[in-house]
């Protein structure tokens, strides 16, 4: 009786042992396609950073492009001669050369 004991708890165990390693080989294929998508996300992470950076430059020149604008119709110089006195209504030379130079 000890004999087909000892083989059936073998016999067991090898079963266990297989299931065993059947699941390590599932957990070590998710663990690769999980490593694969994160560097992939850390790439797209990257360019999304380079562009959200360059879009907020862009944006940054235009808002003192459309202020520098917006203050001249307003009536003050933002050229460097007079910049930020009244025009009193009158063009000024510089302030236009300026704000066409920025465009």
């Amino acid at each position: 009786m000890m004999r087909d004991e000892l083989f059936s708890e073998i016999e067991r165990l090898e079963r266990e042992i297989k299931t065993l390693s059947e699941n390590f080989t599932t957990i070590k294929t998710l663990a690769v396609a999980l490593a694969e998508e994160n560097v992939s996300l850390e790439i797209e992470r990257d360019n999304y950073k380079k562009l959200l950076k360059e879009s907020s430059s862009e944006k940054d020149e235009s808002f003192k492009e459309n202020t520098l604008k917006s203050l001249y119709d307003e009536g003050f110089h933002v050229c460097s001669v007079k910049f930020g006195e009244h025009r009193h209504g009158e063009s000024c030379l510089f302030c236009l050369e300026f704000l066409d130079r920025k465009r």
